[in-house]
């Protein structure tokens, strides 16, 4: 019997397909990965689907890769060596919304725009990254550890992901946390912090695939503010967000760069509903970038449920005291943009106007790192010095980073952009490994590896890789979870 028949036993006829142009679909992003085209799509509805599914992937020896939105866009989704795509985006329900001890049990096609709105009724919400695409799957963006914006806290930026539940690579159900004690997720004691599951984190889909999980939902304060704080060099930034940090003041604080926060203000830019974009000329982006100083400073302040506007103020005060010892303007709108507090308070909570960037040559591929706060300057320059080497515009790199655990690293994100033209890709391209080797060995940590990173990253560490080889084996012998991903 073919695979094919065997996949509609399972699933039925009308959830497996083999169309040329919708494995098209599925063969590539906007990244540099090479595309990989698979040989048929699978959409399940259900985990004891996903379990007979593997364990047919592994009697037949045939790749499988895990999908959920296909917004990564660094190709972690692209199947290397063909076989079958799983694609989980129409399990996608909320299974339960706690309010009382603020969790939520999501499927892996949640998009964080769907739960954002349920969560909103209730009156809260979920921790996002800045410039996440709307349909981007919770569950795998909190897998791959996409860094949230408010990641100031320790448990803001660590402890989302509580219990969890998986299908193994031999098609056996794995749970973690309170779950794994049996019955609902969190058992009797509320949804388990624990750390097993960080195995799976960042393996793109290598070491399992995780069908449910339990993440932490947060208080939506009745009472919010955002203010900015401009710089015209970001050598100033490190001592004043350390001086801020020592107060705790704020919930989110980012900083975002002339061409970014241009992009984000510019509403003749569309967001845009796929990756690579449709690159669209704006006369008002050029004219933006000349209003708005090098690098802007964003703090938000929240209120707790209790007395939220006494918080709120206390904050309020302790900021604008610490910019006045430093000799900084904290202010709530810029010159020429008097309501871009209010810009802020929605993008807080969806996240996603920064994408209209997608704009501006059609496709972007970022530098993401962490880092020392004091090496900001440093790495940023070494950026602007390896795009004029190979001239490339420095004006033209996007930038952001936000503050992690009070100050005790951040994460960056540097943009490169460039168009369909295959010679102006392979030159952005050799730019992009460039840099990445360069910021590597100044230090930055490239905590997320996906393509030329792992190779970087993995040359570094090799007896930690060897290890993980090593596991790879021990849990997937017949290496048909995603192949060619992370070097396995």
């Amino acid at each position: 019997m073919s695979l094919i028949k065997q996949l509609e036993q399972i699933v039925g006829s009308g959830n497996v397909f083999d169309d040329p142009a919708l494995k098209e679909r599925y063969a590539a992003d906007q990244s540099f990965v090479k595309p990989g085209r698979p040989d048929v799509i699978v959409r399940p509805q259900s985990v004891a689907a996903i379990q007979e599914i593997v364990r047919l992937a592994n009697r037949t020896k045939t790749p499988l890769t895990p999908f959920s939105s296909g917004l990564n866009l660094h190709g972690a989704a692209i199947p290397a060596y063909g076989g079958i795509v799983l694609d989980m985006s129409g399990m996608d329900s909320i299974i339960e919304i706690n309010d009382k001890d603020l969790y939520v049990i999501i499927e892996p096609g949640v998009t964080y725009a769907k739960l954002q709105d349920a969560l909103e009724k209730k009156g809260l919400r979920v921790m996002m990254p800045f410039g996440i695409p709307p349909g981007r799957s919770v569950l795998t963006s909190y897998l791959e550890r996409d860094v949230v914006m408010a990641a100031a806290h320790l448990e803001l930026g660590n402890y989302l992901t509580h219990d969890t539940e998986m299908v193994l690579p031999d098609g056996e159900l794995f749970r973690t946390g309170c779950w794994n004690l049996g019955g609902r997720p969190g058992g009797l004691y509320g949804p388990g912090l624990n750390t097993i599951y960080r195995l799976w984190t960042g393996a793109q889909g290598t070491l399992g695939i995780v069908t449910k999980m339990v993440i932490s939902a947060q208080h939506l304060s009745s009472v919010r503010k955002f203010f900015l704080i401009a710089f015209d060099t970001i050598q100033d930034i490190p001592e004043a967000l350390k001086q801020i940090q020592r107060k705790e003041i704020g919930l989110e604080c980012f900083a975002l760069n002339r061409f970014n926060l241009a992009a984000l203000l510019n509403e003749e830019w569309q967001i845009p509903g796929g990756f690579p974009a449709l690159a669209t000329p704006s006369e008002r982006f050029k004219q933006l970038q000349q209003l708005l100083p090098s690098w802007t400073i964003v703090i938000g302040l929240a209120g707790f449920p209790h007395f939220p506007e006494e918080w709120v103020q206390i904050q309020e005060e302790s900021l604008y005291a610490m910019g006045q010892k430093l000799g900084l303007r904290v202010v709530t709108e810029l010159p020429a943009f008097p309501e871009i507090e209010k810009v802020f308070l929605r993008e807080s909570l969806r996240p996603w106007g920064v994408l209209r960037k997608f704009n501006y040559k059609g496709s972007v591929h970022d530098l993401s790192f962490k880092a020392p706060l004091k090496k900001l300057p440093e790495l940023a320059a070494a950026v602007s010095a390896a795009a004029r080497a190979a001239g490339y515009a420095p004006e033209d790199v996007g930038g952001y980073f936000t503050i992690i655990e009070r100050g005790r690293s951040i994460h960056c994100e540097f943009d490169l952009h460039c168009g369909a033209d295959d010679g102006e890709r392979d030159k952005v391209y050799k730019l992009w490994q460039s840099a990445s080797s360069m910021l590597q060995d100044k230090g930055a940590l490239f905590d997320r590896p996906y393509g030329y990173w792992a190779e970087m990253v993995y040359a570094k560490a090799p007896y930690y890789f060897s290890k993980l080889k090593q596991l790879k084996k021990e849990m997937d012998p017949q290496g048909i979870l995603n192949p060619g991903k992370l070097g396995f």
